[in-house]
């Protein structure tokens, strides 16, 4: 029991590494496993940096992670990281270019866990030889292969920590890295058994001797023919009574360089839920644990309920399909007087929309409503105007639309259709109500050699919003009262005939004048995603992509500000 404690201890510790000791055992166990000794240990100070290293490293033998490489390469800030990572790399092993880098640091080993790496020569394992090493230890393969679960503590804490390290969304792209370092496949758990079957033995194999000690002097470490990477310990470590990650307040692992990790009872979660659990939807939090839920109470705080709100009787009424009629009819209920959708012709586009939004659920009440609804069915004018023009230019490219239709405008009964969805799914926000009413739907799937090309590693996100009456189907699923959601589009790579994630949604009930696309990665309100979508010519995918396709200079040309 007390070699279990002490070792916990160890993969909880927060002491800097002994680089020299570290090192020295590694090239003990090189030697163990006969392989060359390392001449070169490029050292890290998270896990995270290390990984990407590997990513490199591995790139010129691996055909997939080349292909990992370079479509992360696609995006400007990505690059940027890479550049100054090989850089840094090449600084601290005192070379000139990066062919010498790699040149220096050679194969991976074991290479079972890189899945198109050409086949490894006989010998070239250091977990064969950990294994050959570990069977000496126990009188039987069932000793030595015994498995721990949840109620041992050091088995708990360490596979969960993987699952934090691993979980980070930031880390996403090197996850099956950071889970396939030499400490995952020879984990502490299982140091610490082997160390205790040693006991009262007159000698202990030298290889399990060596790696016992590297994984007591540094943190996960990655072997290559001729180097190793290895990462740093964290600076700090924050853990609650069950040795699992937790910390409600600030990240629950912080290394040297910044890196931090993120986790609530050994769980990753995102920074923001941490830092700003005010901003999680109600319906987001009811997939939380009740822990969770009653941190976020407390933190949040039991705030008064709101005054129930007086809806503007002009929100009961149709207004006219021509946009000058419609003002009219605005303007006269409101005895004429329609100041931010003034200023929003004057060219205030953010600022309106910014205050609109911050009106909360007032901006359903009058004198506000009115005004609100001139702003947004002009935005959606604008909108709609803009889809026209791309929707032309698309067929100009020979661009091979997957629908029957890449733009269905709006029926005849169109406001009946929003009535009925209000009543059956929850009050819409004031934007998606206008774009329904003034836009309609759009789907852009397709392909095209240069913006969507077939199998490209990038997603273009062509713009799509699914028809109102997919909306009334949707609502025969059933909504669960305050926590419903409309699914208005595919997300990214089911656009591209990819397995994805969540559908891009809008919470419903939204009272406010504008609602939140939840599941697309830019966290935007929907004005400010179709405002991005025209950014990129209809394809926001291609955000922080270069270069992009020209073609999308043309198809962004002259479109209307909103």
């Amino acid at each position: 029991m007390n070699t279990r404690a002490d070792w916990l201890s160890s993969l909880l510790s927060t002491q800097a590494a002994d680089r020299q000791r570290a090192e020295s055992y590694l090239c003990e166990t090189y030697v163990g496993a006969e392989l060359g000794v390392p001449t070169k240990f490029f050292w890290f100070e998270s896990p995270v940096r290390a990984a990407w290293a590997v990513a490199l490293f591995t790139a010129q033998y691996d055909v997939l992670w080349q292909r990992i490489v370079d479509a992360v390469s696609r995006s400007r800030r990505e690059r940027d990281f890479i550049e100054q990572l090989r850089a840094e790399i090449c600084k601290s092993a005192g070379l000139h270019d990066w062919p010498s880098v790699l040149a220096s640091a050679g194969e991976p080993i074991d290479g079972t866990i890189y899945a198109f790496q050409r086949a490894p020569g006989p010998g070239r394992s250091l977990q064969s030889a950990i294994i050959s090493a570990r069977m000496k230890l126990y009188d039987s393969v069932a000793d030595a292969t015994r498995m721990y679960d949840d109620n041992d503590d050091l088995h708990r804490a360490e596979y969960y920590f993987r699952g934090v390290l691993s979980g980070q969304v930031s880390s996403s792209t090197i996850k099956t890295l950071l889970l396939s370092s030499f400490s995952s496949q020879y984990p502490f758990s299982r140091m610490a058994m082997d160390e205790a079957a040693a006991k009262g033995r007159t000698s202990v194999p030298p290889i399990l001797d060596s790696a016992w000690k590297i994984a007591l002097s540094a943190g996960p470490w990655w072997p290559f023919s001729r180097s190793v990477v290895i990462a740093d310990r964290p600076a700090e470590i924050y853990v609650n009574q069950r040795w699992l990650l937790h910390r409600g307040d600030g990240p629950a692992v912080m290394y040297r360089d910044g890196a931090r990790l993120w986790a609530w009872n050994g769980h990753a979660m995102r920074e923001e839920w941490i830092t700003h659990p005010e901003n999680i939807s109600a319906r987001e939090l009811k997939e939380f644990d009740s822990t969770f839920r009653e941190h976020v109470a407390k933190r949040v705080g039991v705030t008064t309920p709101r005054p129930k709100v007086k809806h503007s009787s002009i929100l009961r009424q149709e207004l006219p399909r021509d946009s000058d009629n419609r003002v009219l009819v605005l303007r006269g209920f409101n005895n004429g007087s329609l100041p931010l959708f003034e200023r929003y012709l004057s060219g205030e586009h953010d600022k309106v929309w910014q205050e609109l939004i911050a009106l909360g659920p007032a901006v359903r009440e009058d004198p506000h409503t009115a005004d609100a609804l001139a702003v947004a069915y002009e935005t959606m004018r604008r909108v709609d105007h803009n889809v026209r023009e791309i929707c032309t230019r698309l067929q100009a490219m020979d661009y091979k639309v997957a629908a029957a239709q890449m733009h269905e405008p709006p029926g005849r009964k169109t406001y009946q259709q929003i009535e009925r969805l209000e009543r059956k799914a929850g009050t819409l926000p004031l934007s998606l109500r206008a774009f329904y009413d003034v836009v309609g739907a759009v789907d852009w799937i397709g392909e095209h050699p240069s913006i969507a090309p077939h199998n490209d590693s990038v997603p273009p996100d062509p713009l799509v919003v699914f028809p109102l009456e997919d909306a009334l189907q949707q609502c025969k699923a059933g909504f669960v009262e305050d926590q419903g959601a409309l699914a208005i589009a595919p997300d990214d790579l089911h656009k591209t005939n990819t397995s994805g994630g969540e559908p891009y949604e809008i919470a419903v009930p939204e009272l406010c004048a504008d609602g939140k696309l939840l599941n697309e990665r830019h966290n935007l309100y929907f004005v400010e995603y179709l405002r991005l979508v025209f950014r990129f010519g209809g394809f926001p995918g291609y955000d922080g992509i270069d270069p992009a396709p020209a073609e999308l200079a043309e198809l962004r040309r002259g479109l209307i500000a909103f």
